[in-house]
């Protein structure tokens, strides 16, 4: 049996259980449900049996009742050590990190080091630029020569293409990829080195797709990229895509920029829109491709047509996703608009 220590009753049973009723913070409502055990029969070990807690957790509960009533069953979260940074030096700190773009972990903390005299471990640091609304990934590559206005371009462009459609038409982006079964871009939690059984025969197919904002997705595998097969492509598009414009963006590939796709295209009514140079970040359908290669290192792939058919379904399932385009439909929604 518990020890004995007399309960306090600061208010009627009535009241007590009125109190329950209206209680909605779930941990209070657990120590009023305690209380009221020991209301009706005052034995702690019974209501902590009961309430399926502690003994020790339920004489702190009837401690703190007996001290203040309802406000000492309030949880108190001290929040743990003080930090070693004052509120002001990580103000300071933000403003330092923001003066460049990419750090380092260790970079970070020996900042914090020379400039505050504080040391933190790397995962403590790791922690602290989190909660500073900071992202750890790896940084996008963007080429060297990729013009400034590059938007402001792509925008002037779109606003060619939409002209004289009436609003009428069906805009998508259009690129191809060579996915392989050698890819391997899936990373996996493991105990012991990580590893995956695989047909390690080498299977790679040239593919062409178009992913659309509206209208309906294309997939295509072509023996090679020149302009025949693009002119090819393109009249599949229209085929699945009937009665209205059609703008397709893609990048300036010579294949696609020839004068003999441009002319085909016109004769389909497609209009092409190029991005500018060096920008395949202004292709929502790049982000597509990435994830086609990671499906194709996550699965076993038993023979060609098996791999075939994994690019084609898993391109359409991605394709009916408009997550991958939503940034580019923010920078752009003033166009169409």
């Amino acid at each position: 049996m518990g020890k004995k220590i007399p309960l306090i009753k600061h208010i009627t049973i009535k009241e007590l259980r009125t109190l329950i009723r209206r209680e909605r913070n779930i941990r209070v409502l657990q120590r009023l449900l305690f209380i009221n055990q020991l209301y009706i029969k005052n034995d702690v070990y019974d209501a902590c049996r009961r309430m399926c807690i502690a003994r020790r957790t339920g004489y702190t509960y009837l401690k703190n009742w007996n001290k203040q009533g309802y406000e000492g069953l309030i949880p108190n979260f001290g929040g743990g050590r003080p930090s070693k940074l004052a509120e002001e030096q990580k103000e300071e700190l933000e403003r330092i990190l923001r003066s460049k773009e990419n750090w380092l972990t260790g970079e970070v903390m020996g900042l914090i080091k020379e400039e505050f005299g504080v040391s933190y471990s790397l995962r403590h640091v790791s922690r602290m630029l989190r909660s500073l609304g900071m992202h750890y990934s790896k940084p996008y590559p963007e080429d060297y020569r990729r013009p400034e206005n590059a938007e402001e371009v792509l925008r002037e462009r779109l606003n060619d293409a939409l002209r004289n459609t009436g609003g009428r038409c069906v805009l998508g982006f259009f690129d191809e990829a060579s996915p392989q079964t050698t890819d391997n871009k899936q990373r996996f939690w493991s105990f012991k080195r990580s590893k995956i059984v695989k047909n390690t025969t080498k299977y790679r197919a040239n593919t062409f797709g178009f992913y659309p904002v509206n209208g309906r997705s294309v997939l295509g595998f072509k023996e090679n990229s020149r302009k025949e097969s693009v002119c090819e492509f393109l009249g599949a598009i229209r085929e699945r895509n009937p009665g209205k414009a059609i703008i397709v963006v893609l990048d300036n590939f010579s294949s696609h920029a020839s004068g003999k796709t441009r002319e085909y295209a016109r004769s389909l009514g497609i209009r092409l829109v190029f991005l500018p140079p060096y920008s395949p970040d202004l292709n929502p359908i790049e982000q597509i491709w990435r994830c086609v290669r990671r499906r194709l290192s996550q699965v076993f792939v038993r023979s060609e047509s098996s791999f075939l058919e994994t690019i084609r379904t898993t391109f359409h399932r991605l394709a009916k996703k408009p997550s991958f385009m939503s940034g580019w439909l923010e920078t752009f929604q003033p166009v169409f608009k």
